[in-house]
């Protein structure tokens, strides 16, 4: 299991973008949570409704927009960031509990929480400190530049 970094797949695409000049770009990223302490390459362990919280909870993956990186400085490492806050919210139930909190923020190319397999899957970003959204009326929020995107997956 990996810690952070873009997801298996997307790594592909990007390379096969850069030596072969074939693929297509995403044309929109969402930022998903969940409650495993490290995600998989290629996002095999999440579970829609289980360790992705459920629909019927007022859950909702939220749109990523990203911030421009100054001239000549996006290289290997330079990540990228959210330029925009994230937000999920407010809850009308438990996303997690106490015992159960979120751990992982996860990257997809669709808002459709059924869809959690590799070819939706972009990457994934550990939750500096996990937190639980144990009840209804909570509002959770991960500031401008919270996401921090790599090449180097850990």
């Amino acid at each position: 299991m990996a810690g952070q970094g873009w997801g298996r797949r997307y790594r592909q695409k990007m390379q096969q973008w850069a030596v072969l000049g074939t693929g297509t770009a995403e044309t929109s990223l969402f930022a998903g949570l969940d409650t495993n302490t490290a995600v998989n390459d290629d996002g095999s362990n999440v579970v829609a409704g289980t360790t992705e919280p459920a629909a019927a909870a007022t859950y909702a993956r939220a749109a990523i927009t990203w911030a421009t990186p100054a001239a000549g400085a996006l290289d290997a490492s330079v990540p990228a960031l959210n330029s925009g806050t994230l937000t999920y919210g407010p809850s009308s139930a438990a996303y997690s509990t106490g015992a159960t909190t979120l751990k992982s923020i996860t990257v997809w190319n669709t808002a459709t929480l059924a869809n959690v397999a590799e070819a939706d899957f972009n990457g994934r970003a550990q939750i500096t400190t996990p937190v639980a959204v144990a009840s209804a009326g909570i509002t959770l929020t991960v500031a401008i530049s919270g996401l921090n995107m790599g090449f180097i997956s850990t």
